[in-house]
């Protein structure tokens, strides 16, 4: 295991001591959130500052002759080094996506059904929550505006 592990780390979630996400507490939860995958060294995986590296083929190695690859040579070991990197990524990946999930609640997970990175799972919490907070302000907004209006005409007349 990598240093951007998860179990690199203390593996209790004492960092998570925070509320889960229930839908009004985005932008607490987030910032709480975006600590913790911190601590853990997995915020380059959620800000997409670390991308998934070229998945490269599972199975035996053949070169062109069709015979199976030596490990000792160079093309069996280029083969293992970018298998490994490809394998920590999805490792991390995996690990930030199952403390992000950990951390909101029942309701909110509808949201992220189908998401496949850790950094698609942030963005669309984001824009979800996000967006919904700001057509919240907005009506609002305009709620006080038209009870301004209409009680500065009442005066008026």
């Amino acid at each position: 295991m990598g240093p951007n592990s998860i179990y690199a780390q203390d593996s209790s979630l004492e960092t998570l001591c925070f509320p889960k996400l229930n839908g009004t507490n985005y932008h607490v939860w987030s910032n709480n959130m975006k600590v913790a995958l911190q601590a853990y060294l997995l915020w380059l995986f959620v800000e997409g500052l670390e991308e998934c590296p070229p998945k490269s083929s599972s199975g035996p190695l053949i070169d062109i002759d069709n015979k199976l690859l030596i490990p000792t040579s160079l093309e069996y070991k280029e083969w293992t080094t970018s298998r490994k990197k490809y394998l920590n990524w999805l490792h991390s990946n995996s690990a930030a996506m199952g403390l992000m999930q950990s951390a909101i609640k029942f309701g909110q997970c509808e949201y992220i059904i189908g998401t496949s990175t850790s950094k698609n799972m942030w963005d669309c919490l984001h824009s979800i929550h996000v967006t919904q907070h700001q057509g919240i302000n907005v009506h609002f907004t305009s709620v006080i505006i038209s009870t301004i209006l209409d009680k500065s005409w009442m005066t008026f007349i």
